[in-house]
């Protein structure tokens, strides 16, 4: 017997909860017991990627070719020490990736080598070969 008036009572809280959410125009309330969505931060990784040039022609080619992948957040390269010191989200891309464009510009890096015909083409300035 007990345990039908518990169940009873049971009833009829959710009966009252149910006609407590209802709002003035009729229409069921939205309740929401879950965090609201957020963007996962993006973690950005710092990299150095040797890569030949000659002169500040070389550096904003270098650089502009580093930045235009998408993800790269900075990218600058050092003359003097044929070095690129790059800031990337490696959610979006890689450090391969950046190698890629950059040699695909025509410059050689530490991991990947311009195509000759591609090289060839850069001013006379630009030629580290």
């Amino acid at each position: 017997m007990k345990r039908l008036s518990y169940l009873m009572i049971a009833a009829a809280m959710i009966a009252a909860v149910n006609a407590c959410s209802k709002t003035a125009s009729g229409k069921e309330a939205e309740i929401s017991t879950e965090a609201p969505a957020t963007e996962p931060e993006s973690e950005i990784t710092h990299a150095h990627l040797v890569v030949n040039g000659s002169c500040e022609m070389c550096k904003k080619r270098i650089e502009s070719a580093a930045g235009a992948v998408a993800g790269v957040a900075s990218a600058e390269w050092d003359g003097e020490a044929q070095e690129l010191h790059l800031n990337f989200d490696a959610a979006e891309t890689s450090l391969e990736a950046v190698s890629k464009a950059i040699a695909q510009a025509g410059h050689d890096t530490g991991l990947d080598k311009a195509l000759g015909d591609v090289y060839n083409a850069l001013p006379g300035c630009c030629k580290y070969r």
